[in-house]
């Protein structure tokens, strides 16, 4: 049986799919209140913020999910691109080889890792992918 934790979770994937991130936000911030231990729910209001340019918001979410759920890669994957967003590189890069050693066969860890390195050669010598 539904719970209204599990309603609210589900208002916040439609509203992220459409677009709508304050909205997903909103819906969220409900579920966690009635669900504190929903790692997936962080994540997923991590991303709406990280959508919505709310990094420093996204990498606490992202954090919190990590806490609940340590072998999530995507969480590490997400909040290696909000640390981005915020010229917090070799946080960055941190964040894509812990994804990627949860997940060798992360793509998106991958090339995120990879298209940062191309554009920034001097830390190559420190970080191979």
């Amino acid at each position: 049986m539904k719970t209204v934790a599990d309603n609210y979770f589900e208002q916040g994937i439609e509203f992220g799919i459409s677009g709508e991130h304050e909205k997903a936000i909103d819906c969220f911030g409900n579920a966690i209140k009635l669900n504190s231990g929903d790692a997936i729910a962080y994540y997923n209001r991590g991303t709406a913020y990280g959508e919505s340019g709310q990094y420093e918001k996204a990498i606490e979410d992202f954090s919190k999910a990590i806490e609940l759920n340590p072998k999530n890669a995507d969480a590490y994957t997400n909040r290696g691109t909000a640390y981005s967003d915020l010229g917090q590189y070799e946080k960055a890069i941190d964040n894509y080889d812990k994804a990627i050693e949860l997940d060798p066969y992360n793509q998106t860890a991958i090339n995120n890792k990879n298209i940062w390195l191309e554009d920034h050669p001097e830390f190559r010598g420190n970080n191979s992918g």
